[in-house]
């Protein structure tokens, strides 16, 4: 945390740890993307609800709150699908939080 109270542009994950995770969130947006796209403050990304969907999204986006606490991770449940929004408030966490789905995010 910097004097602030805010949680600094950086994660914690090693080198090899970040590959894995990557994998996941690909063969996760493979499985059930409908939807990505930038927002105001980050990415919303929507995917359809299939069956173990729910499950490893929310996964993947309590791992990432404790690596990348600079954003904010919240998960919706609308219809039959699911929506992840990663904002943030600084301009640099901003951009951070839209290089860390560049590949899924045209």
């Amino acid at each position: 945390m910097d004097d602030e109270g805010t949680a600094p542009v950086a994660c914690t994950l090693g080198v090899g740890d970040r590959a894995s995770r990557a994998s996941r969130w690909e063969a996760l947006a493979r499985r059930s993307l409908m939807r990505a796209d930038t927002s105001e403050r980050g990415v919303r990304l929507v995917f359809a609800a299939n069956l173990g969907v729910a499950d490893e999204l929310r996964s993947l986006t309590a791992l990432e709150r404790d690596c990348c606490a600079f954003a904010t991770w919240t998960v919706h449940e609308r219809g039959t699908g699911l929506t992840l929004d990663v904002t943030a408030d600084d301009p640099d966490a901003i951009a951070a939080v839209r290089s860390l789905f560049r590949a899924l995010v045209p």
